[in-house]
C-alpha cells in the first residue's frame, strides 16, 4: 500500500508536471484532445461537480452510483482523496482568509497556495459524513492504488504506453494548476473576486466571489458548465422518478 501523505502527493504531482512538460514538446493533436477530455472528466465531473459542489457543500442531488463514478474520475487527478479535499475545503470556508485558513494567499503566500497546499493539515472532523462511509475510507486509504489502476486502464484502452502521460499525468497536472489558480489568484489583496476567464476555463469555478457569497448554490455564474451539467443531471433524475 502506498501511504497517502503530503510527500507522496507532492511527488506524484512532480511526476505529473513532468508529463505535462513532455506533452508541450512531443504531444500530438490527438493526444491533446485526450488530455482535455480527461481534464473534463477529472476536473468538471470529478473535482468541480463532485468533490466541490456535491461532497463539500451538498449543493445538489446525485444518484449514488454516479457520485461514486465521478469520485473515481476526481481521484485520477492526483489532488487528494475526497476526505482530505473536502475537509480542507470546508475549513477554508469556515476561516476564509483568516490565519486558520489552510490555503489563504494572504497568510500562506502565493507559492504555498498554488504548489504546496497538499501540506495543509487534514482534519477529518470537517468531513465526518464521508469518514462514516466505507467507500470514502477506502478511497482515502488506497488513493494511489486507484490512481495507478486508472493509468493502467488508459494504457489498455488506447493500446499505447504513452497514454500514461496524455491520459493520466498531463491532465492531472492541468487539474492541479487549474484548481490552485482559483485559490492563489481569485483570493487577492485580502478579498475574493469573480474572474470570468477562469469561470470559463475551470468549469465555473472562477466565479469565486459568487460561490463564497452563496456556497450552497450549485451554479456559480453565467458561463458555468459545471452548474449547467448539474441542472441537466437533476432534471433527468426527476424525469426517471
Amino acid at each position: 500500500m502506498i501511504p497517502f501523505t503530503p510527500i507522496t502527493l507532492l511527488i506524484s504531482q512532480m511526476i505529473a508536471h513532468l508529463g505535462l512538460f513532455l506533452m508541450l514538446f512531443y504531444g500530438t493533436p490527438f493526444q491533446w484532445l485526450v488530455v482535455f477530455f480527461v481534464f473534463f472528466l477529472n476536473g468538471c465531473l470529478g473535482m468541480t461537480m463532485t468533490y466541490h459542489r456535491l461532497l463539500s457543500h451538498r449543493a445538489w442531488n446525485c444518484p449514488k452510483w454516479l457520485e461514486k463514478l465521478f469520485v473515481l474520475f476526481a481521484g485520477s487527478g492526483l489532488t487528494g482523496s475526497a476526505i482530505s479535499w473536502v475537509s480542507i475545503h470546508r475549513k477554508h470556508h469556515r476561516y476564509t482568509d483568516q490565519p486558520q485558513d489552510p490555503h489563504s494567499p494572504v497568510h500562506k503566500g502565493w507559492f504555498y497556495c498554488h504548489f504546496l497546499s497538499m501540506f495543509s493539515t487534514v482534519e477529518p472532523k470537517y468531513a465526518i459524513d464521508l469518514v462514516k462511509q466505507d467507500f470514502y475510507v477506502k478511497q482515502h486509504k488506497y488513493y494511489f492504488e486507484y490512481a495507478i489502476i486508472w493509468g493502467v486502464l488508459m494504457i489498455l484502452i488506447f493500446q499505447d504506453p504513452n497514454a500514461l502521460i496524455y491520459a493520466w499525468l498531463a491532465p492531472a497536472a492541468i487539474l492541479w494548476n487549474a484548481g490552485s489558480t482559483i485559490v492563489s489568484v481569485s483570493h487577492r489583496h485580502g478579498s475574493i473576486y469573480n474572474d470570468t476567464l477562469f469561470g470559463i476555463l475551470v468549469w465555473g469555478e472562477g466565479y469565486h466571489r459568487n460561490h463564497h457569497d452563496n456556497p450552497g448554490s450549485s451554479r456559480f455564474g453565467k458561463f458555468d458548465l459545471g452548474g449547467i451539467l448539474i441542472r441537466f443531471i437533476e432534471m433527468l433524475a426527476v424525469k426517471k422518478r
